[in-house]
């Protein structure tokens, strides 16, 4: 088979951006990608833990409540 690649289109200049651009044929948020690889490693890893970290405090919570 001979396919040929397809090009993602191009942003437009003026506006904010169409939402079928944002999200892929499986409903992936793709604005979400394109943000986590703008961080540096370092800033990814300190993101996950503080966000694990408050999933840690509130099972801690839930916890102490029943």
């Amino acid at each position: 088979m001979n396919e040929q690649p397809t090009n993602p289109t191009p942003p437009e200049e003026e506006g904010p951006p169409d939402w079928r651009q944002c999200y892929s044929e499986d409903g992936v948020d793709l604005t979400l990608i394109d943000w986590m690889l703008s961080l540096t490693p370092l800033e990814r890893l300190r993101y996950a833990q503080r966000h694990a970290q408050a999933i840690v405090r509130l099972r801690n919570g839930r916890e102490a409540n029943t």
